[in-house]
């Protein structure tokens, strides 16, 4: 914990003065008191009163004014919150040139089993979303961490016309 005023702790000062002038008015309570006839009277109604019950207004008085004090420190913590704000993208093409067999038993079978082996595999609990890119790039899948949507978006994958990759990067 640090302050970001830490001056305003002189303040603290205050307080002993605070409990000076408290303590002379008590005092100059007493000089000042009117006589009664019947001093047993007076005791009788008023009753005994504890040390603590007579001057916890006062500390509470105090107690809020150190709190107040240190509260114009304005005291701030760091405090470390472990976040996964990582959120990965998969672009996949599906223009009909993913439809070569050169990589059996299609291009496009493969990215999808790869892309579902990283939506499987995705441990760490990133947000994963999908973008499909033929003629146009469509978001197929919006940032998410739910496996079975994923999964799903990624199996309906299906073979367009054209190509656009740079519509997919942007």
């Amino acid at each position: 914990m640090s302050l970001l005023w830490p001056g305003f702790l002189y303040l603290f000062l205050l307080i002993p003065l605070v409990v000076g002038v408290y303590v002379w008015i008590l005092r100059r309570r007493r000089r000042f008191a009117v006589r009664y006839s019947s001093l047993s009277l007076v005791r009788e109604a008023a009753g005994k009163q504890s040390w603590l019950r007579k001057h916890f207004p006062f500390l509470l008085f105090l107690l809020a004014l150190a709190s107040l004090v240190f509260a114009l420190g304005r005291p701030v913590a760091t405090v470390l919150v472990p976040s996964n704000e990582a959120t990965v993208i998969l672009a996949v093409d599906v223009s009909l040139s993913m439809c070569s067999t050169d990589i059996p038993p299609n291009r496009l079978e493969v990215a999808k089993d790869a892309a579902l082996s990283f939506v499987q595999d995705n441990s760490s609990g990133r947000q994963v979303g999908i973008v499909a890119f033929a003629g146009f790039a469509e978001l197929i899948q919006p940032p998410t961490t739910e496996v079975r949507l994923l999964e799903n978006a990624i199996n309906y994958l299906v073979p367009a016309r054209r190509t656009a990759i740079g519509s997919a990067i942007l």
